[in-house]
């Protein structure tokens, strides 16, 4: 009975890399018919990506199109030192491109789907959410990890792990609004 059981963990979580690959070809297809180029990022030459494509575009523009990051990549290492277990949806999304951010809408929400730009970017997230993790536990507040941000600079879009499901929180307080009761669920819902 295990063995099932982890067998259809390891088949659910398969799932948000193809979805995040067609989320990243929907917002891909959405920019170009805006603008007429790939998706595009101010161009910083310390801080190079192997998603970027061509050259630099007036305006200090970079051209990015999503890149699998190596599958070393994992937050494996980050749930162990923070004495937590990450659902592997979680894991899947921020393991499994380099790219720029999605910009996107879900329920009325123009959103910005967060993904790390390269591997010192993909260090730093991991910073970042150590960060919210602890400052969730100073609080009291049950454990949750930032995805996305919204259109109000305060209020994010947020995983909570112990049920996996996806809300709005505002910075420093707990989760008020169920967007999704998970990660696959969420992703087939955002809009362009």
């Amino acid at each position: 009975m295990a063995r099932i059981i982890a067998y259809r963990t390891q088949v659910n979580s398969m799932t948000i890399k193809p979805l995040l690959s067609e989320l990243h070809d929907k917002f891909k297809s959405h920019y170009q018919q805006q603008h007429g180029t790939l998706p595009c990022m101010y161009h910083d030459a310390d801080w190079p990506s192997p998603c970027e494509v061509g050259e630099v575009l007036s305006e200090q523009q970079i051209q990015w199109q999503a890149v699998p990051q190596p599958a070393k990549n994992s937050l494996d290492d980050l749930a162990s030192a923070l004495e937590c277990s990450f659902p592997d949806a979680l894991n899947e999304f921020y393991s499994s491109f380099y790219a720029g951010n999605i910009i996107g809408n879900v329920e009325g929400h123009q959103i910005e789907l967060l993904q790390a730009w390269n591997e010192d970017d993909f260090v730093r997230l991991q910073q970042n959410i150590t960060g919210h993790v602890l400052m969730k536990r100073k609080l009291k507040h049950a454990d949750t990890v930032f995805i996305g941000l919204t259109e109000q600079d305060d209020l994010l879009i947020t995983v909570e792990l112990e049920t996996g499901k996806v809300w709005l929180e505002y910075v420093g307080k707990r989760p008020h609004h169920v967007l999704a009761d998970s990660l696959e669920a969420f992703l087939q819902a955002v809009e362009f």
